[in-house]
């Protein structure tokens, strides 16, 4: 053994002070998330240094809990940055209890196939009724009307320990609000109808209550507001797995986070001449419409027409319909986030983390 690698541990006293085996360590060598100090260039044999103990148990920790090799290399990469770390924690465990969340919901409908007749979940909200129907309001648009795609035609309702998620998805585009309550019973989910959802959102109009009372059963939903119920029986299809999509639940940063003033875009996307382009998807034409930056590095209309500017940082096109639906009303401040020109986009109110819809780009 030479001086140099006496000063060394080997891959052996690494693995027992880490808890991590000798093959993880291989394989986190190959994958270039913890690297040996030196490699014997005949025998190949790895050594490490003393400094590399914390990091290796840090690893070593992530990896019993679960965590993506991606999330591993950037929590190993920031370790001296704990605010990151804690926001890739964080997002690993949103991941962590959705997956539960959506385990429970998955075996309450196997045990339902199994004895139907001993398995019938139900569970019982109090929601605010104005919070309620902003979260109907800011997910309707979104609903498939492709009757070749049943399972889009629908708003997909999930109980939350504290409140239910509202979503829907067209293919295009993706909404997704939440409200908060008061919860009784296990986490369900239920497919709403949108003639219900449509029925549900005109009685929540009703004067004289505060609250709407939900029963989510496997078989009905039923919501009633100042004594008046509507019910519906869930359509009998999974819904397509939406989480993919959301930066929020996959803790990634977005290239670009772009606060803007809703009304002001709003009117310039409605105003005569504003710059569209059209394009044809399925046999129909939609106005498209491009945004942009400016100087100041603030949101901008650009002409969808156009080349282009080689000194824009950013250019993305959309579907104008879609754009509008997205800004809803329109009033206050919201952020646009994106990756690029042919990733999702998505549209969010800084205040709500729960609130916010994704729009596929167009390619020009």
């Amino acid at each position: 053994m030479t001086a140099v690698e006496s000063e060394l541990r080997s891959i052996g006293e690494l693995a027992r002070a880490s808890g991590l085996t000798v093959s993880a360590l291989r394989f986190y060598d190959r994958s270039g998330v913890l690297a040996p100090a030196r490699v014997d260039p005949v025998t190949g044999y790895r050594w490490y240094t003393g400094e590399q103990v914390d990091p290796a148990r840090l690893v070593a920790g992530l990896r019993r809990v679960g965590m993506p090799l991606a999330g591993i290399a950037e929590a190993l990469r920031n370790r001296h940055r704990p605010a990151e770390v804690h926001r890739l924690l964080d997002a690993h465990l949103r991941r962590l209890e959705d997956g539960l969340a959506d385990a429970r919901r998955e075996l309450s409908r196997i045990r339902s196939l199994i004895d139907p007749e001993e398995t019938i979940v139900t569970t019982r909200l109090v929601l605010s009724r104005t919070g309620l129907a902003a979260a109907v309001d800011a997910v309707r648009f979104a609903v498939g009307a492709d009757p070749g795609l049943p399972v889009l035609s629908g708003v997909l309702l999930e109980v939350e320990p504290d409140g239910v998620r509202l979503v829907a998805t067209d293919r295009h585009r993706l909404a997704v609000a939440r409200v908060g309550g008061t919860v009784d019973g296990p986490p369900v989910s239920a497919l709403l109808p949108v003639a219900f959802v449509d029925d549900l959102r005109a009685l929540l109009d009703a004067d004289g209550a505060e609250s709407a009372d939900v029963v989510v059963a496997t078989d009905r939903v039923t919501v009633t507001v100042a004594g008046r119920p509507v019910t519906a029986d869930p359509l009998p299809y999974d819904f397509p797995d939406y989480r993919r999509l959301l930066r929020a639940q996959l803790g990634d940063v977005p290239a670009y986070r772009i606060p803007f003033d809703g009304a002001a875009l709003r009117a310039a996307l409605t105003a005569d001449g504003v710059p569209v382009c059209h394009r044809a998807h399925e046999g129909v034409a939609h106005e498209v419409v491009a945004l942009g930056l400016d100087g100041r590095g603030e949101l901008r209309l650009v002409d969808p027409n156009g080349a282009g500017d080689a000194a824009d940082a950013l250019r993305v096109a959309v579907n104008r319909e879609y754009l509008l639906d997205a800004l809803g009303s329109g009033d206050g401040q919201l952020v646009l986030e994106l990756d690029g020109p042919i990733a999702p986009l998505a549209v969010r109110r800084p205040d709500d983390a729960h609130a916010f819809s994704v729009l596929m780009p167009v390619r020009l």
